[in-house]
C-alpha cells in the first residue's frame, strides 16, 4: 500500500516537474494580453480616438475636388455649358435661343437667323472648392469636447475591463490552488489511513484485533484511492478554466502546474476607507461622470441648432469639351455665406429640451450608481469578515480533531476504542481538514471582491 501511495506522490512530483509552471502574476499577465474581451475593449477604445481625431477636423477648412461630365441637349443647360467654355457668341446663341424675329434687323449685314437646332453639348468641369467654418454657435468646439469625454470615458471602461480580466483570472486561479490543495490532502489522507491499516493488520496478527479492524481499514482505504482521483480530475478541469479566463485555449491543462500558496490576505483598511476610495479611483464610476458631462454639452450642442452660421467658402473651375488637361474656361469665385433657420417647426427647441431631461436622468442615475458602489463595497467588507471568521474557526477545529486523532490512535492501540472510532475520526479529521482549505479559498475570494468593488485591483497590477 504504502509503494501506491509514493508512486502517485512521484507522478505528482514529475508532472511538477515536467510542466510548465504558472504563477498568478504569470497568468495576469497573459490574460490581459490575450484575453478576448481585453481585445474588444482596446478596439472600442482605438475607435474613438479615431472619431475624437476626426471631430477636431471640423476646425479646418475642407478642400474638394470634384471633376463632372455633362451631355445634354437642354437648351438652358446646353447654352450654359457653351457659356462656361468661352464659347458663346452672339452667332452660336441662336442654336438656343429662336432669333428668327431678328432677321429683319441684320438683313442689310448679310447675317440670317435660322431656328434653333438645340444642340446636344458635351462639358467637363474641373473644380477645386475650400470652405471654411468661422462661426458654427459653438458647435464644434462643443462636439469635439464631447468626443474627448467620450473617448476617455471609453479609457476608464478598458480600465475597468481590465479590472474584471484580473477578477476573473485571479478566481480561477484560487480554484485551481484549492484543487491541487485537495490533491494534497487527499494523498496525506492516505497515508494516514495507511498507517491504520498497517497497525490492524499487525494486531490482528498478534491476536489483539478482529479480522473485521483489518477489513475496514482497507475499505476505507480503497474509498481514499477514489477520493485522490476525484480530486486530480478536479484539478485538470480547474486548470483548464484558467486558461480560458487568460483566452488560451491551446495549451493542455496537462501541461502547466499552478504555482502558489492558498492563503487569505489580511484587510487591515476600515470600511469607509474602501467606501471612498472606490467613489474617487472606480474607473466605470469615473467613467460615467464623463458620460454625465457629455450629457450636460449636448444641451450646448442642441442650442447650438438655434443660433446662424457663417462661413467663407472659396472655388476655381476649369471647363472644357474634353477631359483634362482642357481649360477652355478657366473662373474662380470667393465669399460668405450666413445661414440661419428661423423656425424648423420647434424641432431644435424640443431636441434642446430633450437633452435637458437627459442630463437630469443622468445626475440621477450618477446619484444611484454612487449608493450602489457604496453598498457593494459595504456587502463584499461583511463578507470577507464573515469568511475570515469562518476561517480562524476551521483553524481552530483543525487543531482539535488533530488531537483527537492522535488519543483515538492510542486508544485503539490499547484496545480501549474500535477501528470504527478510529476510522470516524480520521473521517472527520480529513473534512476539516479541507473545509479550512475551502475556508482559506472562500476568505480570499472574499478579499479579491472586495478589492473589486473597490477598484483596487487595477492598482496592484500596473505592472
Amino acid at each position: 500500500m504504502r509503494r501506491f501511495s509514493l508512486t502517485i506522490l512521484s507522478a505528482l512530483f514529475a508532472q511538477i516537474s515536467l510542466g510548465k509552471e504558472l504563477t498568478l502574476e504569470e497568468a495576469v499577465k497573459i490574460g490581459l494580453e490575450n484575453n478576448y474581451e481585453m481585445k474588444a475593449s482596446q478596439s472600442s477604445v482605438k475607435s474613438k480616438e479615431y472619431m475624437l481625431e476626426a471631430v477636431k477636423g471640423y476646425r479646418l477648412p475642407s478642400l474638394t475636388f470634384s471633376e463632372i461630365f455633362t451631355r445634354t441637349d437642354e437648351p438652358g443647360y446646353a447654352m450654359w455649358n457653351t457659356m462656361s467654355q468661352k464659347k458663346l457668341d452672339f452667332m452660336n446663341a441662336s442654336n438656343f435661343v429662336d432669333m428668327t424675329a431678328l432677321n429683319p434687323m441684320f438683313s442689310g449685314m448679310g447675317i440670317s437667323f435660322n431656328k434653333p437646332s438645340y444642340p446636344a453639348v458635351s462639358s467637363w468641369r474641373t473644380k477645386l472648392e475650400l470652405q471654411l467654418p468661422i462661426y458654427t454657435g459653438g458647435k464644434i468646439e462643443t462636439g469635439i469636447y464631447m468626443q474627448r469625454k467620450d473617448y476617455e470615458s471609453s479609457q476608464k471602461e478598458f480600465i475597468r475591463a481590465k479590472e474584471k480580466a484580473i477578477y476573473d483570472i485571479s478566481k480561477a486561479y484560487y480554484g485551481a490552488l484549492l484543487a491541487k490543495e485537495a490533491i494534497k490532502l487527499a494523498n496525506q489522507a492516505y497515508l494516514d489511513v495507511e498507517k491504520h491499516y498497517t497497525t490492524a493488520k499487525s494486531m490482528v496478527a498478534n491476536g489483539l484485533a478482529i479480522p473485521a479492524d483489518e477489513l475496514r481499514a482497507k475499505v476505507y482505504l480503497e474509498e481514499v484511492k477514489s477520493k485522490i482521483r476525484e480530486a486530480e480530475n478536479n484539478y485538470i478541469v480547474a486548470k483548464r478554466g484558467l486558461l480560458l479566463a487568460v483566452g488560451d485555449d491551446k495549451t493542455d491543462p496537462m501541461d502547466i502546474e499552478i504555482v502558489g500558496e492558498l492563503k487569505c490576505e489580511l484587510v487591515k483598511d476600515r470600511l469607509e476607507q474602501f467606501q471612498e476610495y472606490a467613489l474617487s479611483n472606480r474607473a466605470d464610476f469615473l467613467a460615467m461622470k464623463d458620460k454625465m458631462l457629455i450629457a450636460k454639452k449636448m444641451i450646448d450642442l442642441n442650442r447650438s441648432d438655434m443660433l446662424p452660421t457663417v462661413g467663407a467658402f472659396a472655388s476655381y473651375e476649369l471647363n472644357d469639351r474634353k477631359l483634362l488637361p482642357g481649360n477652355e474656361g478657366k473662373w474662380w469665385m470667393v465669399g460668405f455665406a450666413l445661414n440661419w433657420k428661423l423656425f424648423d417647426g420647434f424641432n431644435s427647441l424640443n431636441r434642446y429640451r430633450s437633452s435637458k431631461e437627459a442630463y437630469n436622468q443622468y445626475k440621477q442615475q450618477e446619484k444611484g450608481f454612487e449608493e450602489f458602489i457604496k453598498f457593494s463595497v459595504y456587502k463584499a467588507f461583511k463578507d470577507y469578515e464573515i469568511q475570515f471568521d469562518k476561517l480562524n474557526t476551521a483553524e481552530h477545529n483543525l487543531t482539535y480533531a488533530q488531537e483527537i486523532v492522535k488519543i483515538t490512535e492510542t486508544r485503539y492501540k490499547n484496545q480501549l476504542a474500535s477501528m470504527i472510532d478510529l476510522l470516524d475520526t480520521q473521517t472527520l479529521y480529513d473534512k476539516i481538514k479541507f473545509e479550512k482549505a475551502q475556508a482559506t479559498y472562500q476568505c480570499q475570494n472574499a478579499v479579491l471582491e472586495l478589492k473589486y468593488q473597490s477598484g483596487l485591483l487595477i492598482n496592484e497590477n500596473k505592472n
